[in-house]
């Protein structure tokens, strides 16, 4: 990675191991202790920053390269140690694009509500209010009533951990743990960690730590869920621990749309033949698979999502995947550069107009028409189109051609880039039905 390409995280956990014997316990031992006085001595940075690994992608490189976790043990103090099968961290695959979507009918009206609306959910906090607001949440997990009894951060109780692929139990004392909502029924507990947009993997910790504190306080069944809000889908998953850190499985998970049908209909023909074609944009080829978080992206643009930076805190990822998405928003022309501080963005009319829908819907079907007006992705549907909308005849050499013949991309990027045309022709598929 080029040296201007190091983020703030890299730069500093590299000075850490510069100026400490950590890889030689590390070898040694297979784990290592370290004071946060330490992180922002060498690290020059705030050891909050340095230890916020929430997923795979936000771990500095020097982590990446040996192979390393981390996790809190105590008030300012760290135990880092080799996680070569990255236990830490649970990897959905295709767990949650492979979820039916349901559609939920709400018995409770929302729309006379004008500090809760479905449309303008921009935290985990609203998402999971809403989820609750309209007994979304119980119906997922078959307990009523529930009521929102934990928020927020706390200290942890003492417990004891297993690190993964090991024999070694380390003791939590009083650390800081973070719940985003938890509830409590007559008979269970339900502790949640809630996330924007669709994530590929989480740091188990973020679960596992406020399960093992409120399991040493309580007899009732403490179970842990996964919620995540993207693009008006509300995904829920329910794990299992088990006795080692970094042993979780799924229970359950459902996806559901509140109050609209999970596809809209289409004529893809028609909409093939009437809308204009323009030049291909003189950005760069989309490399960002989940459009879904592409329209969270601008549906979130006033909550100041107008730069990588900003973008990369908003859904957790480096700032290179938010270049990505900032950079797909472009080149469907909901976004643009400005023409003066070239590093942040600005929402396009066509932005502002799918950020009023308040429907998924209508959204959907403007990102649509916005792909069949550009030259490589009109050229791909039609082909998809004319192939019985079959996505197995859609071949990755077939598509890279037609991006070559689109583009000025030349080499193996045509064939690279042709992944996320795929996922973006799936998500049609995923998100219409064609008349």
């Amino acid at each position: 990675m080029p040296a201007d390409e190091r983020s703030l995280n890299d730069i500093a956990w590299e000075k850490v191991f510069a100026a400490l014997p950590l890889q030689e316990g590390l070898n040694s031992d297979g784990f290592v202790f370290i004071p946060a006085d330490n992180l922002k001595l060498y690290g020059k940075r705030e050891p909050r920053l340095m230890a916020k690994l929430d997923s795979k992608q936000s771990r500095p490189r020097i982590f990446k390269n040996l192979e390393l976790s981390m996790l809190p043990v105590e008030n300012g103090k760290y135990v880092i140690f080799k996680d070569e099968h990255e236990k830490s961290y649970f990897s959905f695959g295709r767990a949650l694009e492979e979820i039916p979507i349901e559609q939920y009918q709400s018995r409770r009206e929302s729309s006379h509500f004008d500090t809760l609306q479905l449309s303008k959910i921009s935290t985990e906090s609203q998402a999971i209010d809403f989820a609750h607001f309209v007994s979304l949440l119980s119906t997922f997990t078959g307990d009523s009533p529930l009521f929102l009894t934990i928020r927020g951060r706390s200290r942890s109780s003492d417990f004891d951990i297993k690190l993964p692929d090991s024999q070694t139990r380390i003791s939590v004392s009083g650390v800081q743990i973070e719940i985003d909502a938890g509830f409590e029924t007559e008979n269970s507990i339900f502790i949640l960690e809630a996330k924007m947009g669709k994530v590929e993997d989480f740091n188990i910790r973020q679960l596992f730590y406020p399960f093992k504190n409120w399991t040493t306080q309580t007899s009732k069944p403490v179970i842990p869920l996964f919620f995540t809000y993207s693009n008006g889908l509300f995904y829920f998953v329910r794990f299992e621990f088990g006795a080692e850190f970094g042993e979780a499985r799924i229970i359950d998970k459902k996806c559901f749309t509140v109050n609209e049908p999970p596809k809209g209909r289409i004529n893809l023909n028609t909409l093939l033949n009437i809308i204009e074609v323009s030049d291909e944009p003189n950005v760069p080829y989309p490399q960002a698979n989940d459009l879904d978080k592409v329209v969270d992206l601008v549906m979130n643009y006033s909550e100041g999502l107008n730069n990588k930076e900003s973008i990369a805190e908003f859904f957790e990822f480096d700032e290179r995947q938010a270049d990505y998405y900032a950079n797909a928003a472009i080149y469907l022309g909901l976004f643009e550069r400005d023409a003066v501080h070239r590093k942040q963005f600005l929402i396009t009319e066509i932005g502002y107009q799918l950020a009023s829908f308040p429907n998924r819907i209508d959204r959907n079907l403007c990102v649509l028409k916005q792909m069949i007006s550009r030259p490589s992705f009109n050229d791909i549907l039609s082909l998809f189109n004319r192939n019985s909308r079959d996505l197995s005849l859609l071949h990755p050499d077939i598509v890279a051609r037609i991006i070559q013949s689109r583009t000025n991309l030349t080499g193996t990027t045509p064939r690279r880039r042709a992944s996320t045309v795929k996922s973006w022709v799936e998500w049609v598929v995923e998100n219409m039905e064609f008349e």
